[in-house]
């Protein structure tokens, strides 16, 4: 994938979703085992692999993919900061750069990635159970009032 240029960016998000089912629900289901309250998950970055789980949990919330897309975007921005302070390079210009060349945006990426994916159907294949989906919508969205 690296070859390709896509690490770094979410032009890696649906093949990394096809080859790296099980990584995605081994995620997914140690979130939903988490004792209750706050819980935090991070890659290298703080934008790739996160990205792709945050983008499988927002999906899962019923959040809009349009509201998805512009939360990658705001989470990208919010990362600069700590970037510098660690002393190391922001890849943004390099990504942004990498999205030109392909004739697109990171907004119509995460479309893309979201077109047509049944997250719920998605996990489930991968192996995260039904229990488990309730688990992480209940803490996601707090328990249901059916």
């Amino acid at each position: 994938m690296n070859s390709e240029q896509l690490n770094g960016s979410p032009l890696y998000y649906r093949l990394f979703l096809e080859r790296k089912a099980g990584r995605c629900a081994a995620v997914i289901t140690a979130l939903a085992h988490c004792r209750p309250g706050g819980v935090l998950f991070n890659c290298g970055a703080g934008r790739d692999r996160t990205g792709l789980i945050t983008l499988l949990l927002l999906a899962l919330a019923d959040v809009r993919p349009e509201a998805i897309a512009t939360d990658y975007d705001l989470s990208t921005e919010a990362l600069k900061p700590l970037f510098a302070a660690m002393g190391t390079e922001d890849q943004g210009p390099i990504i942004q750069s990498i999205l030109t060349n392909r004739g697109t945006t990171t907004q119509a990426v995460i479309l893309s990635t979201l077109e047509g994916l049944d997250v719920e159907r998605y996990l489930l294949a991968t192996g995260v159970g039904n229990t488990d989906l309730d688990g992480i919508r209940s803490r996601l969205l707090g328990p249901r009032s059916d």
